[in-house]
């Protein structure tokens, strides 16, 4: 089944084109790692995904439903407001900066979207967030507030405030480029246990031994296009395209 689709995209930040006609589909269950350079449109494109950025041009569907289409006349949103808002609320998003609210606790940054957009009772927000703490290792911290936890412990927190929105696809931006290197492993090991569970994930990262480990598909981007889309063994073992050799050897 195809999660997400997205044709020909283009974006723009005034003049400067971030992201130059890009394609790509992701099946049930698969984990992409989308790894490049600075500036070359990695961000961009999961923000594209949940409208975070309005696209210029191009066709986003989530779940074979049409979000966003823009800049083609053959392309039509036929699905209602509401379905279109229900295919978003599939997509869960972790950021590289954490975004937690201060003055809430661990439990309550969770439970908030649960009670908020889901109308979720507090009792089962609670049972709902408990969990998803749990899951990520920080149950007996659910009494904290933010400025009380690590980088790593708040970047988890954010995965659990994710997961508690039950989402089909879970896109993560660079969720460990803000982290000391010491708090890196557990933020990344939350993640392994994701993928284990066969979660819908995209992850821009700059960790290639764990893009390489973790990944069904590793995707290359610079200057706004898809250099490479392709299994990680080919990918690191033997990249086609020359710009992509020039990365690896910098960076392993």
């Amino acid at each position: 089944m195809t999660m997400i689709r997205m044709s020909n995209i283009h974006k723009y930040f005034g003049k400067l084109q971030v992201l130059k006609g890009v394609s790509l589909e992701v099946n049930k269950g698969e984990i992409i790692s989308i790894i490049g350079p600075s500036g070359s449109g990695k961000s961009t494109l999961l923000r594209c995904m949940n409208q975070l950025e309005k696209i210029d041009q191009g066709i986003v569907e989530i779940e074979g439903i049409v979000v966003e289409a823009a800049g083609d006349k053959e392309a039509k949103i036929v699905a209602t407001p509401q379905e279109v808002k229900k295919a978003y609320r599939k997509m869960g998003m972790v950021f590289q900066s954490f975004n937690l609210f201060p003055h809430m606790t661990a439990l309550g940054n969770v439970i908030e979207a649960p009670m908020l957009v889901n109308k979720a009772s507090k009792d089962d927000a609670l049972k709902i967030a408990e969990k998803q703490l749990a899951k990520v290792g920080l149950l007996e911290k659910k009494d904290a507030f933010p400025s009380k936890l690590s980088g790593g412990q708040k970047q988890r927190v954010a995965i659990a405030r994710a997961l508690a929105m039950n989402p089909d696809i879970m896109l993560f931006d660079e969720p460990t480029s803000a982290l000391d290197p010491e708090l890196i492993g557990e933020v990344l090991s939350v993640i392994k246990n994701l993928a284990q569970e066969h979660m819908t994930m995209l992850i821009v990262t700059h960790e290639m031994g764990f893009a390489k480990e973790i990944s069904d598909r590793v995707i290359f981007m610079d200057d706004g296009k898809i250099l490479e889309d392709s299994n990680p063994i080919d990918f690191f073992d033997s990249p086609r395209h020359p710009r992509i050799k020039t990365f690896l050897e910098k960076m392993l």
